[in-house]
């Protein structure tokens, strides 16, 4: 959890220096501006304050890029700083304005264009707020001029301006709240598809866990042992072989009869845990049916194949289950056979099947192997 934090923190710290990368191109314009402005004659002061204006413009944004760089910006609520920064633009840019003299009317917009980078980020009261602090700081160089002395732009145009900027910024107010607001339904929207998304994702994991898993012993199905078995063989090589066992449970509806179905369930389960702890990671135990299980190893032969069954077989009927009487013990037949890449699947479970067969009418409790017909005529 806390990786995929650091890897969240990360990822919006990029997104917030690609932010900040985008407003620096406005403030490169800016001091381009201040600059043809001074060159023109239309910046009312000198050389020194247009260089000052644009110092103080380099100072406060090499802080904040300080700030995201090093990481500083995440202890605050706000970790994009976007008011403080359009804060410091705002002042920055009044600054410019008690300047540029006859340029004012056609860069008092450059509030609006501040704004527009509030949008997505601040609440429809932040930037109401930011936007009022616009018209204070610009109507606020127009009060200070007006009590200095009359002005050379007339206080007439200036309120016209200041009322012209009013309008722009109202309209940029309405249009962000409705952005803002389109943009957080579709995020809810996104969220709510997102989460349906994941209820379907666990609900075609649990029909696809239903269709390929016996809900009594937890062990795979038949269906899902077939499918497994013939993907393995796929991948055999020439001189690999598959071990397939079918056991049945001795007298198991005896064990019904007498001491009830959930007895008998109890002694499936306890079948299915024996055996799926008596595998190799690698090996498949699977229930084919009734009281009839099935496991398939791994790249083995018929000798390990038969120890690895009389091992299962033996500790099977060591276990004294709870649900039956003291001395009362299961035991299990098994019939084994392998598989080679070239075999049929049917045809090894049927050799299987056989072998089981025999081991049943040879006394039950016992594990008998498939011997193929060739090897009889080799006898012979």
């Amino acid at each position: 959890m806390s990786e995929l934090q650091d890897a969240n923190s990360d990822k919006f710290q990029a997104l917030r220096l690609q932010r900040f990368y985008l407003a620096q191109i406005n403030y490169l314009i800016t001091y381009v501006v201040i600059g043809v402005a001074w060159a023109a004659g239309h910046y009312d002061s000198t050389a020194w304050m247009a260089s000052i204006h644009i110092l103080l413009g380099v100072v406060t944004q090499g802080a904040f890029f300080l700030a995201f760089k090093s990481g500083f910006n995440l202890r605050f609520r706000e970790p994009s700083l976007t008011n403080v920064q359009i804060v410091v633009a705002i002042l920055l840019t009044t600054f410019f304005l008690a300047f540029a003299g006859s340029l004012r009317g056609s860069l008092v917009l450059v509030y609006a264009n501040i704004l527009v980078f509030g949008i997505f980020q601040l609440s429809r009261r932040d930037l109401i707020l930011q936007a009022l602090l616009c018209l204070t700081c610009f109507g606020g160089l127009i009060a200070i001029e007006s009590y200095q002395g009359p002005s050379a732009h007339g206080l007439t145009l200036s309120l016209v301006q200041w009322f012209i900027l009013a309008c722009f910024l109202g309209c940029l107010c309405v249009t962000g709240s409705y952005i803002r607001e389109l943009r957080e339904r579709l995020q809810q929207r996104h969220s709510t598809l997102q989460a349906h998304q994941e209820t379907l994702r666990g609900m075609m994991g649990q029909l696809q866990n239903l269709a390929t898993t016996d809900s009594l012993t937890g062990l795979a199905n038949r269906r899902y042992f077939i499918e497994e078995a013939r993907r393995r063989m796929t991948l055999m090589r020439p001189n690999q072989q598959l071990g397939v066992a079918l056991i049945d449970l001795d007298h198991f509806k005896r064990i019904n009869d007498l001491y009830g179905h959930s007895a008998g369930d109890e002694v499936l389960q306890g079948f299915a845990r024996l055996a799926r702890d008596s595998l190799r990671d690698g090996d498949l135990v699977a229930r084919f049916g009734g009281e009839e299980f099935v496991i398939l190893l791994s790249n083995t032969d018929l000798g390990a194949l038969h120890q690895c069954l009389e091992r299962i077989r033996d500790n099977f009927a060591k276990v004294q289950f709870a649900c039956l009487p003291d001395g009362v013990h299961c035991t299990l037949s098994a019939g084994l056979s392998l598989i080679r890449q070239e075999d049929d699947l049917e045809v090894c479970l049927n050799d299987a099947d056989q072998a089981l067969y025999l081991a049943k009418h040879s006394g039950r409790n016992r594990c008998e192997h498939h011997v193929p017909k060739h090897n009889h005529a080799d006898n012979v």
